[in-house]
């Protein structure tokens, strides 16, 4: 019998170390409003993200927090976390002030990349942790990516 009463606590446990959405929630939907550069370093410089965070749902979302990842051309170049803990109403959006830091010497290897490759390409990505009257959960969302190809600029190898 403790075996079983064991077994069946080892499996609760378990059960809530998955991370569900809970039914009939929606992740938000995240736009990037604006970035701009808060202090210059030698090797970095710090940015303020400005978001746009929409609550589709028809219950109170709170956004915990967000881990910020920017990626150019494939590789990392900034990085940054921001706790907010801003409840969104059903059907409405608040404005969401984040950080992060941009790398300068990764930012360069993906300029290098971006001109033998001859596109460019970005990323913003943030992985959301939410709060639901339903239960707690996070995803992965991208808040903002593009990409396009130019012309060569560098000199053939034939």
């Amino acid at each position: 019998m403790k075996k079983f009463v064991l077994v069946a606590l080892a499996l609760l446990m378990l059960a809530g170390c998955t991370n569900q959405r809970p039914r009939g929630i929606k992740n938000c939907q995240f736009h990037l409003a604006d970035m701009r550069t808060t202090e210059k370093e030698l090797t970095y410089a710090k940015v303020e993200l400005l978001i746009d965070a929409t609550n589709p749902n028809g219950v109170e979302v709170i956004i915990d927090r967000m881990i910020f990842d920017l990626y150019a051309n494939g590789n990392k170049i900034g990085s940054g976390a921001s706790s907010f803990q801003q409840g969104i109403p059903p059907g409405e959006s608040v404005k969401l002030k984040g950080k992060m830091s941009i790398d300068y010497i990764s930012g360069i290897m993906s300029l290098w990349n971006m001109l033998e490759s001859s596109s460019v390409s970005y990323s913003l990505g943030a992985r959301v942790y939410y709060e639901t009257p339903m239960g707690n959960y996070y995803r992965h969302s991208t808040i903002s990516s593009a990409g396009f190809s130019f012309p060569s600029f560098l000199p053939d190898n034939d």
